[in-house]
């Protein structure tokens, strides 16, 4: 790239070692784009868990995201979705109890929940 900053999907992604997680990422967070979903295993989950999509792979759920969200929430939830993944709406266990949402929760594939 000459010393140029990669500035689109297709850019970003001819980079070794960068998908579209990554590629998404640095378009919010570097390009300010308003128009990208940046899915990692937090979103993944817990969009399948809500009952947004139904996906199995974090690609699909991109897609899907697209289609099933509002684009003014495309660039923010990303950053919802994993810190509450990582402390409430975990893998295992989940915190269910004290999630601000539990009573609208489906909890699909949910099967025990911690503490």
């Amino acid at each position: 790239y000459g010393g140029l900053v990669p500035s689109t999907m297709e850019e970003l992604l001819t980079l070794p070692g960068v998908g579209r997680k990554t590629a998404n990422l640095v378009l919010i967070l570097a390009h300010r784009s308003q128009k990208n979903i940046c899915v990692d295993t937090h979103v993944h989950r817990i969009s399948n868990r809500l009952g947004w999509v139904k996906t199995r792979q974090p690609e699909e759920t991109e897609q899907a995201l697209y289609r099933a969200t509002d684009p003014r929430w495309w660039p923010y939830i990303n950053l919802y979705l994993v810190t509450w993944g990582q402390n409430v709406c975990r893998p295992v266990y989940p915190r269910c109890g004290g999630c601000a949402i539990a009573a609208d929760c489906p909890r699909i594939g949910v099967t025990r929940t911690g503490k």
